[in-house]
């Protein structure tokens, strides 16, 4: 093939794929040096205008003369937005990769893109599946693929070499035949407001109170297993984890927070969800700072959650029933418990490890319109 003059140029009427111009390097630079792109990529760091100009003019060129590479820029009112590419893989199969601006992002541009470009790879190139990777923490990136439904598979450890460094990956696939358009909701945490307290999504900027909570001995004496940090490099793993938990619906967790500081005062959560789009019922979580202890926090933070969780869609999640477990010996859980409106409905004997070895576990549970805590919600 001829390059730049055999390279398609695709278009939707506001989106256009076509092949990279050396007048596009001040825009690649200014990409390229993005902290995101940084982050997220692997551009060579430090990036200048040589490095884009050896990308534009030999390594993209190189790529389609080869058919291994196959890039083109995204162009969006008039200007470079970004790249895509198409990596075949075999007679059938190939991988994307994609970069956008910073000023292109949050506007749908690389959406466009990516659904131009499949459409040219199932139908002009003959791939049958195409593949997503990222590292682990792209949420842009794992956003844009979920919105044209792409199918997620495992987390892969150490799957992706990110400038030297093993990197755990995210996988996903769109199959030739498959609906362009989510397979699940993309869930979020709503921000409830009860007084001084804020229950809102967990933020980087929480590390700290999340590692002086996994460090702490009354915790760890009733949650032996808790999976909260203790260490700070502990923190962004921990996060990943939570958010994915959040975006797919199986665990929806909040941090518990002082209204006028914003320092971490405990944890909230629901998990093991059930029923019609998991809001039948789901098993409550919480945990204190040691801050947040002997001030009635968790209580209230309870009342709040059991009070979003209750109400109907879609201000609330619209449940019938929520249920917690804590261990016999653990006064205090207990204590937020019954304050909190449940009620004890059964024992499991010796189902709780705790640092001293098994003893029982109570059960208590909640169920719409039961719940008198008052809460209000806002974002």
């Amino acid at each position: 093939m001829r390059y730049p003059d055999d390279v398609p140029v695709l278009s939707d009427g506001s989106v256009t794929l076509r092949a990279l111009r050396l007048d596009d390097v001040p825009r690649v630079v200014e990409q390229c040096t993005d902290p995101a792109s940084i982050t997220w990529t692997t551009v060579p760091v430090p990036y200048d205008e040589a490095e884009a100009r050896t990308w534009i003019g030999r390594v993209v060129p190189a790529g389609w003369v080869e058919g291994v590479d196959l890039t083109f820029a995204v162009e969006h009112e008039g200007a470079f937005a970004g790249s895509v590419s198409l990596r075949p893989r075999g007679g059938w199969e190939a991988e994307i990769g994609f970069g956008l601006h910073a000023d292109a992002r949050g506007r749908g541009v690389m959406r466009a893109g990516l659904d131009l470009l499949l459409d040219w790879a199932f139908a002009d190139r003959g791939r049958r599946v195409v593949h997503w990777r990222a590292n682990v923490g792209n949420w842009a990136s794992r956003r844009v693929v979920w919105s044209l439904g792409f199918t997620f598979g495992p987390t892969v450890p150490g799957l992706l070499d990110h400038r030297g460094t093993p990197t755990d990956g995210w996988t996903a696939w769109l199959g030739r035949d498959d609906p362009r358009r989510p397979g699940a909701p993309w869930h979020e945490v709503s921000t409830l407001e009860d007084g001084d307290l804020r229950l809102r999504a967990w933020r980087d900027a929480d590390g700290a109170g999340l590692v002086e909570t996994g460090r702490d001995p009354v915790l760890r004496r009733f949650l032996p297993g808790s999976p909260l940090p203790t260490l700070p490099e502990e923190v962004t793993g921990y996060l990943d984890r939570v958010r994915l938990g959040v975006v797919t619906g199986e665990r929806l967790a909040w941090c518990v927070a002082d209204r006028e500081t914003d320092a971490v005062l405990g944890g909230v959560a629901l998990f093991d969800l059930e029923g019609p789009e998991q809001a039948g019922a789901a098993q409550v979580g919480f945990w204190s700072h040691p801050a947040g202890r002997g001030r009635g926090v968790t209580t209230r933070a309870v009342r709040a959650l059991a009070g979003h969780a209750f109400r109907e869609r879609p201000a609330g999640l619209g449940m019938r029933r929520l249920y917690l477990l804590t261990a016999a010996t653990n006064t205090g859980a207990i204590r937020v418990a019954e304050r909190a409106g449940f009620a004890h409905v059964g024992t499991e004997r010796k189902g709780a490890l705790v640092a001293d070895g098994f003893v029982d576990n109570v059960v208590y549970d909640l169920l719409a319109g039961e719940s008198s805590g008052s809460w209000s919600s806002g974002r």
